[in-house]
């Protein structure tokens, strides 16, 4: 009886334990969620600070830009009536009609973001009239000019109206350019405080982890048993488990790479133009520079070479400059858009559903057949290719692009001939594109799939990102695409795709 007594109390003494162990834990726990509550609401609130503080700095660099584009708009429009000016001829009219049109509207673009930033309304309208009275001063010179009275479009100039309207815009948006630079300086500052004060509350919620993980340890250690049973159980998935965290660890390493490759050959084809219109805008002030030296030179001080020069800035300098930098900004925009549009495909949603590749294959000729029947192509595919689960946008994107590029690059003068063939090998589907084209020279088989980067010679339309477009799909699908060729006979693309895309969802989400 004394041992059952003695066996009761110590029950009764571990029931206690627990419970007192059990009331300890949750008031650990609940403290900590308060403490936690409380960082993660100071946190947001130094978060949103920042992103105000950051708001305010964009918008304030964006006035200044705005700003910018409005003085240049009057500055073109003075280019253009001085071209007019001296050569009498009317092509030379068209950036002062665009820049007239254009001033408006930029104007009333900027006037609230401008009283916003701290610009009085007292600037804001002299600002105003001072372009007013800028363009109808060019308007008059315009005027008589077209009359034939050259003379008095002359003494208008000299009267300086217009120079003294133009300066005192100048001194304007200086005025602008200083207040938008001192809120950016300001808010940019502040950014820093805001951020200074997240990094300590989440260093402070990181001590807070650790006191927590310390109570936490307290409950592992009076559930070892369960614990056992959980590592025994980990143990039987753990060699399947390292297979899968070193297929993730190569993607990760490729992944990077191929970003580090990206960013080094973007900045290097953006910088390209960008140079162009550094050069060209220097030569377009040194035009503009004997042209205002020219107009500025009494009539009487003008001797022939003094004028040849004018006319060669006014007839074949600028209008080169300008050309090239017009060009150089188009290419940078093209560039820009092609980013886009592969980024936005990587961003896509995929849907995956069971197709038939045999259909797919059919839709994406017969999207392209008003080529193929052009270049008298023919495209042969295997009537025993497989069913797979995957998306059908992105698989007619990837399609669509391999036969795409076996029609540009067809080796002349034979007519091009595709042929498509696909197997199953274990979880994935492994489809070969074929073709009788030029072929790809064996140190631009990896090249290729660079963004912006293309094989041979540059004889052919495109960006160079159709193939890189390609590997993003065909590895979002689960797979991968490498390239046999043999130069002068032809060129196999080799896309290898998981046969079913929910299980590469699963694993990605996993």
């Amino acid at each position: 009886m004394g041992e059952g007594l003695d066996r009761h109390a110590w029950g009764q003494v571990v029931m206690v334990g627990r419970s007192v162990f059990s009331r300890t834990v949750l008031l650990i726990l609940f403290a900590g969620a308060v403490l936690l509550l409380g960082l993660v609401l100071i946190s947001l609130r130094f978060a949103y600070d920042a992103r105000e503080h950051s708001q305010q700095a964009l918008e304030a660099s964006r006035l200044n830009a705005r700003a910018l584009l409005l003085y240049n708009l009057v500055q073109d429009a003075e280019t253009s009536q001085r071209g007019y000016l001296l050569a009498g001829e009317k092509k030379y009219l068209s950036p002062f009609k665009r820049a007239e049109v254009l001033v408006q509207l930029q104007f009333l673009s900027i006037t609230g973001d401008m009283l916003k930033v701290g610009i009085s309304g007292t600037t804001v309208d002299r600002l105003k009239l001072l372009i007013e009275v800028k363009f109808k001063e060019m308007k008059n010179t315009i005027t008589l000019k077209t009359a034939g009275r050259d003379a008095e479009a002359l003494a208008v100039v000299q009267a300086d109206t217009g120079k003294l309207a133009m300066d005192e815009i100048h001194q304007i948006m200086t005025r602008i350019d200083a207040v938008t630079g001192n809120i950016g300086f300001q808010r940019r500052r502040a950014l820093s405080n805001a951020t200074e004060w997240l990094m300590y509350t989440i260093a402070g919620g990181a001590v807070l982890l650790v006191a927590l993980v310390g109570g936490a340890i307290w409950v592992i250690f009076n559930y070892t048993v369960q614990l056992e049973e959980a590592r025994r159980a980990l143990a039987d998935q753990n060699e399947t488990l390292e297979v899968r965290i070193g297929q993730r660890t190569r993607h990760l390493e490729r992944a990077n790479r191929e970003l580090q490759s990206y960013a080094y050959i973007v900045g290097h084809d953006l910088r390209a133009p960008l140079v162009n219109i550094m050069g060209f805008t220097s030569e377009l002030e040194r035009a503009s520079a004997i042209f205002a030296d020219f107009v500025k030179r009494p009539e009487g001080e003008r001797d022939a070479l003094i004028e040849k020069q004018a006319c060669e800035a006014a007839d074949v300098d600028i209008p080169e400059a300008l050309g090239f930098i017009r060009s150089s900004m188009k290419r940078m925009d093209d560039l820009i858009n092609e980013i886009l549009r592969l980024a936005r495909a990587g961003s896509r949603q995929l849907v995956a559903e069971r197709l038939s590749l045999a259909d797919v294959l059919s839709e994406t000729i017969a999207n392209l057949q008003h080529r193929l029947d052009e270049t008298n192509a023919s495209v042969d595919v295997a009537p025993d290719l497989p069913h797979i689960s995957s998306d059908r946008l992105a698989l007619q994107q990837i399609f669509g692009n391999l036969l795409d590029n076996a029609v540009k690059y067809a080796h002349a003068p034979r007519a091009p001939v595709i042929r498509v063939t696909g197997t199953i090998a274990g979880d994935q589907v492994v489809i070969e594109v074929s073709d009788n084209g030029r072929g790809i020279a064996q140190r631009d088989m990896e090249r290729i799939f660079e963004l912006f980067r293309r094989s041979g010679p540059q004889d052919r339309p495109g960006e160079g990102i159709g193939l890189a477009h390609v590997r993003a799909l065909v590895r979002r699908l689960g797979g991968d695409v490498v390239v046999k060729s043999t130069l002068g006979e032809g060129t196999t693309f080799v896309v290898s795709l998981a046969t079913d895309l929910r299980f590469v969802k699963e694993r990605g989400e996993q």
